[in-house]
């Protein structure tokens, strides 16, 4: 018989290869026939991964089965033993929940709020206990690393579901089940299931997109209940469209693996059985890191990156660095800009280590301009926030120039140590930028490709950057956007006028601020307007980034 634990860790293999990128077209590029083998990842959070390896979740899960295997029951405080020792050596990606709960040696759990947590219980299920036994267990096993009551919750709610549909109800019949019989003292289910029957069954990707991608409770929980209930009719197409989605699609994969073993329909073990011969053992030996040099000043990195490596330049700051930021450049304008660099520099005067990268097709990185997009410079950012995170410290700020700053609003909700994001000059649709390419948009569109000459050289556009920044829901995405918000911009603005900054903060919800950069450039060139922006910016972010 196919175990939980083998059908969940499938589901997360195969959702490996398109794991946290958020780009659909991207993914639906990669994979236009589904997702239905096991692939090597395309982002670059799980370096040295490969197709038949697990993501993060995958390991930690299989770390529970093995423990499972070896002590023939649950033991919570021989499983929390279990797992500080792996985690402690483990060379994989290691989310905030991880890094939080090592660090109080599991006394206390995080904070976090992410479904994954709900994620890894399927080992329990193959324990044969009866249904009280395994809701004990896996709210104890979620509340290790993650105690956010509507994750923990989570773990009940799910648990009762997959015993419900052993007992023979449909997916949604047992949703309800769960809703009504669980004891939940924040968790409410009956909500998040109306939503997800509610929402569109034929087109999943918009309803992913919309409902939202990240691996946070109030956006995972009703979309895991939406394909389950919509998409559910067998695993592999499910596993696939859910794959498709993109974001955080392993925690929703590997809680609808465990449904549909519950359910038990021999084509949809077959499938997954004929998977689970590709899989590989997971290991937590370490890998060697080479630390980066922190003497003061500006050093050279090269970051491997979904598009290709990445040129890279981090300013480090005299003295206790305070935090880690991302600068991200405005459009063709490169990590060398002088401008860029002065804010950058200045940022690091007051204590801020700040990373610049040239994006995917620019300056020294690597790939071709022609397939890039605003979403390969969001993915860019994702992996300098991973570099950083890996060599030196989680960031907590972002700051972007013009479309640059347009990149950060769209990638700051998604990486979880970013507590502040501030734009310069940045417009409230990317979109705006087709102005400047006016008079070779059809040529694009028609041709799929053409030469544009912008700042006096040419740059070759391809028909990906116009489909990307049309298709972005930038409205969508600043009226979720967490965490502390800047916008500066100038009056005087001739690129990107004034408006933009209204309509950005409009969409943003509070904390949020303003500023004017009275008489500043688009570009910054005024010989103080960089570094003002940049003092501005340090004392902003200096009141809660600490």
């Amino acid at each position: 018989m196919t175990s939980y634990y083998v059908a969940t860790f499938v589901a997360d293999s195969l959702s490996l290869g398109s794991h946290w990128i958020y780009n659909q077209s991207k993914i639906a590029r990669a994979f236009p026939d589904g997702i239905k083998e096991l692939t090597a990842p395309l982002s670059n959070f799980h370096q040295g991964k490969s197709a038949g390896d697990g993501t993060h979740y995958g390991d930690q899960m299989a770390w529970l089965q093995q423990h499972l295997e070896e002590h023939k029951q649950y033991d919570h405080e021989a499983w929390k033993a279990t797992w500080l020792k792996r985690a402690g050596t483990y060379a994989g990606y290691k989310d905030a929940a991880t890094n939080e709960t090592m660090a109080s040696q599991a006394e206390t759990p995080s904070n976090s709020n992410d479904l994954g947590g709900a994620s890894r219980i399927a080992p329990l299920f193959d324990l044969g206990a009866d249904l009280e036994e395994t809701v004990t267990n896996a709210k104890a096993q979620t509340q290790l690393t993650h105690g956010d009551v509507n994750v923990i919750e989570s773990a009940e709610f799910f648990t009762r579901a997959v015993y419900a549909i052993k007992a023979g109800a449909s997916f949604v019949d047992a949703f309800q089940i769960a809703a009504e019989t669980g004891s939940y003292s924040s968790l409410n289910p009956l909500a998040h299931l109306q939503v997800a029957r509610e929402a569109d069954p034929n087109d999943h990707l918009a309803v992913a997109a919309a409902m939202g991608l990240t691996c946070h409770f109030p956006e995972a929980f009703p979309l895991t209940l939406y394909y389950a209930i919509h998409h559910g009719a067998s695993y592999a197409e499910c596993i696939s469209q859910n794959s498709l989605a993109g974001g955080d699609n392993s925690a929703r994969a590997m809680i609808l693996a465990f449904l549909f073993v519950a359910r038990g329909e021999s084509t949809d073990l077959a499938a997954i059985d004929e998977l689970a011969q590709n899989l590989k053992p997971v290991s937590d030996t370490p890998a060697p890191i080479e630390p980066i040099a922190l003497t003061p000043g500006s050093h050279k990195v090269d970051i491997e990156g979904p598009n290709g490596t990445l040129a890279g330049v981090i300013e480090i700051p005299e003295g206790e660095i305070q935090i880690c930021a991302i600068f991200a450049h405005c459009f063709t304008c490169g990590k060398d800009f002088l401008p860029e660099k002065k804010i950058t520099q200045a940022l690091a005067k007051n204590g801020i280590a700040t990373l610049r990268v040239d994006f995917s097709g620019l300056g020294k990185s690597g790939g071709k301009f022609e397939d890039s997009s605003f979403l390969t410079n969001v993915d860019d950012i994702y992996a300098a926030a991973h570099w950083l995170e890996t060599n030196l410290q989680a960031p907590k700020l972002l700051v972007g120039h013009s479309l640059g700053g347009a990149a950060v609003l769209a990638a700051s909700g998604n990486i979880a140590s970013v507590q502040a994001v501030s734009t310069i000059g940045a417009p409230a649709d990317p979109a705006h930028i087709l102005h400047m390419l006016e008079e070779k948009l059809s040529e694009i569109e028609e041709e799929g490709i053409a030469v544009v000459k912008l700042a006096g050289r040419d740059f070759t556009i391809g028909r990906k950057f116009v489909d990307d920044v049309r298709s972005y829901d930038y409205i969508a995405n600043l009226n979720s956007l967490p965490g502390h918000k800047l916008i500066m911009h100038s009056p005087s603005d001739d690129v990107v006028a004034l408006k933009n900054a209204g309509e950005i903060y409009s969409a943003l919800k509070h904390p949020k601020s303003f500023i004017a950069l009275d008489g500043a450039a688009h570009l910054l060139t005024g010989e103080d307007d960089a570094k003002f922006a940049a003092s501005m910016i340090a004392m902003w972010a200096g009141k809660f980034t600490k």
